[in-house]
């Protein structure tokens, strides 16, 4: 992996787990950083373990016997090995519960529209509005906590008209009124 591009390939899910719980190199630790620092996907997999590290560790822990024989028998590398393991594999065992859908949330919908400027020096700008869309089915309203926000409602494949119709208005001794543009299901009056 060292001579490939960081930004082309993600470390692999042990190493960052390595990284979450400090067990890298400094070298390799600054790489997987830089990484990190440019990759959305990795940043949220170290956020997922270091959840998964949090609620490992508030689990209680049952001692070792007191037995000098068994703690002379047992290399200090395996004491530190085996709870890696173990965190290593509920650390998969959360991913996968998420990869597979368990816990993940339905992705909200992505709404259609856009946001539109609209210079004009008329009063009633919801009036100008529907002027310039013209023959177009549409809702024009003004946010009540907001009389400078309008919202304007289309069928989804008249956004990008009534955006275009909406844009490009000035007015020197105007006022600028912010208009979301958006589609709706619903065929509009």
């Amino acid at each position: 992996m060292e001579d490939q591009d960081e930004t082309a390939i993600h470390p692999a899910e042990v190493t960052l787990l390595d990284y979450v719980v400090g067990e890298l190199e400094q070298e390799r630790s600054s790489e997987i950083r830089r990484h990190v620092t440019g990759c959305p996907e990795c940043r949220d997999r170290i956020v997922e373990l270091s959840l998964a590290m949090d609620e490992l560790d508030r689990l209680p822990s049952a001692g070792r016997p007191h037995d000098p024989r068994v703690a002379a028998a047992q290399p200090r590398r395996a004491a530190r090995i085996v709870p890696i393991i173990l965190l290593v594999a509920a650390g998969l065992g959360v991913l996968a519960l998420f990869q597979v859908g368990g816990l993940t949330p339905a992705p909200a919908p992505v709404p259609v529209g856009q946001r539109i400027v609209l210079e004009t020096a008329s009063q009633k700008p919801e009036l100008v509005a529907s002027e310039l869309l013209g023959g177009l089915p549409h809702d024009v309203t003004v946010d009540r906590d907001d009389p400078r926000h309008l919202i304007v409602l289309v069928q989804p494949g008249d956004v990008q008209v009534a955006a275009e119709r909406l844009s490009g208005t000035s007015s020197p001794d105007g006022r600028a009124y912010v208009i979301d543009v958006a589609g709706t299901r619903t065929s509009a009056p």
